[in-house]
């Protein structure tokens, strides 16, 4: 069975909705023990994404953590795959694009779930090869 982004998909996503307090999302993630949570419009569509790396931004540039998370998070230029998108799609644009979560949304737009780095990393056979390229790597000519 070919791994793609739903299968990947964990959990329910969280969410905000746009004009959320950054200190809320904030409490929701540590509430439900995530890394991040998506930003939605009053239709429900996800525009963005609030992540712990911005709060640790936030953080460290003295921002307010009482602004919306729309300002401190990603808003806008929201990087998203299908459903069906594979693993190696998946991977590639977290390394591309540097950031440990993906949205999911299917063709209308709407919100299906969120993949997150640590999801892809648990996936067995992801682990199994990890760790037959760390022992031929232990056993080559350097």
């Amino acid at each position: 069975m070919a791994v793609t982004s739903r299968s990947l998909i964990k959990r329910s996503p969280v969410v905000v909705k746009v004009g959320t307090k950054a200190i809320e999302a904030c409490k929701i993630m540590y509430q439900n023990n995530i890394g991040s949570v998506v930003i939605v419009d009053e239709k429900g569509y996800p525009v963005g994404i609030f992540t712990e790396r911005d709060v640790l931004r936030a953080v460290a540039c003295g921002k307010n953590l009482n602004d919306n998370v729309e300002n401190l998070g990603t808003f806008g230029k929201l990087i998203t795959v299908k459903p069906n998108s594979p693993i190696g799609e998946i991977a590639e644009k977290m390394v591309k694009n540097n950031i440990r979560h993906l949205v999911v949304v299917d063709e209308e737009g709407k919100l299906v779930g969120v993949v997150s780095i640590k999801d892809i990393v648990n996936e067995k056979h992801v682990l199994d090869f990890l760790v037959r390229s760390e022992l031929s790597w232990e056993g080559g000519t350097d």
